[in-house]
């Protein structure tokens, strides 16, 4: 669900092809930390909040409402 060139290889070492799901949003975190405390890094960190943590959050407290 990345925005990264490889895709995820789900059949590998039975097939080579890389697959992708048809949402991309997340972006790919930079390695190294002095590139992941850039604004690449911040941006990285926004975006796992708006596209995983508040809708995984939102499913966990759903029983308590």
């Amino acid at each position: 669900m990345t925005i990264g060139v490889e895709g995820v290889g789900f059949l590998i070492p039975f097939e080579n092809a890389r697959y992708f799901f048809l949402f991309r949003g997340l972006k790919v975190s930079p390695i190294g930390l002095e590139k992941f405390l850039s604004e690449w890094g911040v941006r990285v960190i926004l975006s796992e909040i708006q596209y995983i943590t508040i809708p995984c959050g939102t499913l966990l407290l759903m029983p308590f409402f």
